[in-house]
Parts: structure tokens; C-alpha cells; sequence
């Protein structure tokens, strides 16, 4: 077993055992009706060392550090560098950081030798799970406020943003079941069945580019390294030809939406 395999196991091991409790803190704690308390590591749940971890790494956006993400929910923008989640020293410094690591070199390798092995794709959709999750703990963690250009919402400004994707469904609560999912994802250790529903799209926009819809999929562009990733979290397809056609057409909606 490599390093990377043992703070992956790790990560999954942490999730399994306090993946509810972490889930009904960040679903919860910025409901208008929750008292204030102490930050947890949304990883393991630890409450020392909290320090903040970057939901889009930094070594992935250090060009675009203040250009901003904007949320279909309430169409308000975070500044990139701003888009930030508690996570405990050892696991934001040790875990996150030798995962990213690794990662770095197998996207690097896909650029250089235009291939990259099964296993190293396994540990990127990894990868792409936990920024999943982690953009779910942001939204759970920011406001509503307000929608677009209108004014501050008097009567849904302080509720999260996550409960506000399900508003219109009237089921609010969803929010905790799609973190939990998020989360479950993470702790299954194979990924071999995902493989063809990852997408390498070469060559790619000569700037950074970055989307994703919770649960569904997510899509990053690595200019420097001249190709870009799209990978859906819960579609399985016999063929890659097919989930290929599918994310293009996706990228090329939102592309011409923007």
C-alpha cells in the first residue's frame, strides 16, 4: 500500500466513523435557529488545530486566486480564494495536502505521456469527490442573503444556501442527504466503475475554467497542463464514447449560458 493509499484509507476511515456527526453540524449549524459553537474539522471531526482549507486548491487557481464562483441558488459570487472549509492541521497539511500532491503529478503525466494509468485515474476521481464535498460544506456554510441584484430577502437571507436549492421542492432538508451522499461517495474504496464516466477533454480553454452541479458532476480545466477533467459522480456508462458526447454537450450549455 503507497502513501497515498494510506491517507486515503485514513480519510475514508474518519468519514465512516463521524460522517454523520459532521454531516448534522455543517447541514445545521448556520440554520438561523442554531446557537453558535465550536468549529469541527470536516473531515474527522476534530475540533483542535482548526484551520482553513481551500474548496478549489490553491496550486489549481493560483492565477485566478480573486476571480469568483457564482451560485446558480442565489446567483451571488465567492472570491475563489475566499471559498473556504474548517479542516483540522493534520487533515488539511497532512492528508489533503499529499493527496493533492500525487494528484498534481498524474495530471501532470496525462499532459506528458498523454496517458494516464487506471489506478491514478481511480485516485482523481477520489480527488474530484472531496471538492465535491467540500463545495456542498461552502454552501452549507454561506447565506442566502439574496437573490442576484434584488434586495437583502428579510424572510430567507439568513438560511443557507444549501437548504435553499431545495426550497422550491419543499424539502429543505435534502441538504443533509446530499452531504451525507457526498460523503458515502468518499468512503468507497474503488472507483474502477467510474472510470468510464471520466472525461479527459484535450486540448482545453487556455484559461482556468471550473463547474459543477452537486451530486451530478464537475468539470476543471488545467491550462498549463493543457487538458481539462469532466466526471460524473453518479452516471455509469458501458462506454466512454457515450459519457464523452454527454459532458460535451453539458460543457457547451454552460459554456454558451455564461
Amino acid at each position: 500500500m503507497t502513501q497515498v493509499d494510506l491517507k486515503l484509507k485514513t480519510l475514508r476511515v474518519n468519514l465512516r466513523k463521524y460522517g454523520k456527526i459532521i454531516a448534522k453540524d455543517v447541514a445545521y449549524r448556520y440554520h438561523p435557529a442554531t446557537e453558535t459553537k465550536e468549529e469541527i474539522c470536516v473531515f474527522c471531526s476534530s475540533t483542535s488545530n482548526i484551520t482553513k482549507e481551500h474548496v478549489l486548491p490553491k496550486w489549481l487557481i493560483e492565477t485566478e486566486l480573486h476571480n469568483t464562483m457564482t451560485s446558480v441558488v442565489n446567483k451571488q459570487t465567492v472570491i475563489y480564494n475566499r471559498a473556504l472549509v474548517p479542516a483540522c492541521s493534520e487533515c488539511n497539511n497532512s492528508i489533503l495536502a499529499f493527496i493533492e500532491k500525487h494528484i498534481i503529478r498524474a495530471i501532470q503525466n496525462m499532459d506528458v505521456f498523454n496517458d494516464c494509468s487506471n489506478y491514478d485515474v481511480c485516485n482523481i476521481i477520489r480527488w474530484l469527490e472531496i471538492i465535491d464535498y467540500k463545495l456542498q460544506v461552502l454552501d452549507c456554510r454561506r447565506k442566502y442573503i439574496k437573490y442576484g441584484n434584488s434586495e437583502y430577502d428579510h424572510d430567507w437571507g439568513k438560511f443557507p444556501v444549501s437548504m435553499m436549492r431545495h426550497f422550491l421542492t419543499m424539502n429543505p432538508w435534502k441538504s443533509y442527504s446530499w452531504l451525507r451522499n457526498s460523503q458515502r461517495r468518499i468512503t468507497i474504496k474503488e472507483k474502477i466503475d467510474g472510470l468510464n464516466s471520466f472525461v479527459v477533454i484535450r486540448p482545453c480553454v487556455p484559461n482556468f475554467y471550473f463547474f459543477n452541479l452537486p451530486n451530478e458532476y464537475i468539470f476543471l480545466s488545467f491550462p498549463t497542463c493543457r487538458i481539462a477533467i469532466f466526471y460524473f459522480f453518479k452516471k455509469r456508462y458501458k462506454y466512454y464514447e457515450y459519457a464523452a458526447a454527454e459532458a460535451l454537450d453539458i460543457i457547451k450549455k454552460v459554456i454558451e449560458s455564461d
